[in-house]
Order: C-alpha cells, then structure tokens, then sequence
C-alpha cells in the first residue's frame, strides 16, 4: 500500500464520518483549497475510497437488512 499525505488520510477519515459520504464535503473538513479539484482528488485516491467504500457496506449491511426486513 503507498504511504498517503496527512491531508489525504484526513479526507478517507471523515468522507465516510463527519462528511456522509459527501465528497465535497469532506474536502472542505480535509482542508483542501476551494480550487482544488474534487475530481483530481477521486482520481488520487480512487482506489482507497473503493476500500474504504466496501469496508463500509460490509460494516452497515447487516443493520440495513435487518432494518428493512423489520419495517
């Protein structure tokens, strides 16, 4: 795995946190410039928010089943 920027590690963490999923949020709590692309940042770091992504379905599935199952 490479070695990611502070400010990228920042973004992963609250994208799925504090940012709901929100890219451009959670490019506003990472600290990014308003010029910073949001596209370029996906693009970096495509393949750590694909992760991140199925780690968080995996965490969230089972309560949104049984939730839906239970309505």
């Amino acid at each position: 795995m490479r070695e990611l920027t502070v400010q990228q590690k920042l973004f992963l963490q609250v994208l799925f946190e504090e940012a709901n999923g929100s890219i451009t949020e959670a490019k506003k709590l990472a600290g990014y410039a308003d010029s910073t692309s949001t596209t370029s940042i996906v693009r970096s770091l495509k393949d750590e928010i694909a992760d991140h992504t199925q780690m968080y379905i995996a965490r969230n599935a089972p309560m949104a089943a049984t939730s839906m199952v239970s309505a």
